[in-house]
């Protein structure tokens, strides 16, 4: 991915990110959080943080700089994924357009995101090789190995 994204502070563990989105004078706190939801696998959340520190997920900003937010939160996978090597990455939307716009990206991305990452869609609970334009409920990612 060749766009420019924002500074990334982290947890000690890497488990946690945060960063700010920034639009016309417009701030917003964002948070990338990766939960453990089975042996080795994890599941990506991200979103604004709202008022106490809490990730919402739900929540539609429109702050005008999705690609570079993507790009930061591609940035956080890039070294989630170097702490943690052996581990798997799953993802979806929060709804239906935000799981197809994830897609959409990925079909972009893939030619560049194959050399470093092993990428699966996943259907009916099942990982299958990524194809581009094919409707998925969920991704799966796994660093490959050096």
């Amino acid at each position: 991915m060749k766009e420019k994204f924002y500074p990334l502070e982290a947890s000690e563990d890497y488990l946690r990110f945060w960063f700010e989105s920034k639009s016309q004078g417009h701030a917003i706190a964002k948070s990338i959080e990766f939960v453990m939801i089975g042996i080795d696998t994890y599941n990506l959340a991200f979103g604004d943080m709202d008022e106490k520190g809490d990730l919402d997920d739900l929540v539609v900003s429109n702050n005008g700089d999705m690609p570079k937010v993507i790009a930061t939160v591609v940035q956080a996978i890039i070294v989630f994924s170097r702490v943690y090597p052996n581990s798997r990455i799953y993802f979806t939307g929060s709804s239906p357009a935000r799981t197809r716009l994830y897609r959409a990206v990925l079909d972009r991305e893939i030619d560049s995101w194959s050399a470093l990452f092993d990428i699966q869609g996943v259907v009916k609970g099942k990982p299958y090789p990524f194809e581009r334009c094919v409707a998925y409920e969920g991704f799966l990612i796994n660093r490959k190995k050096e």
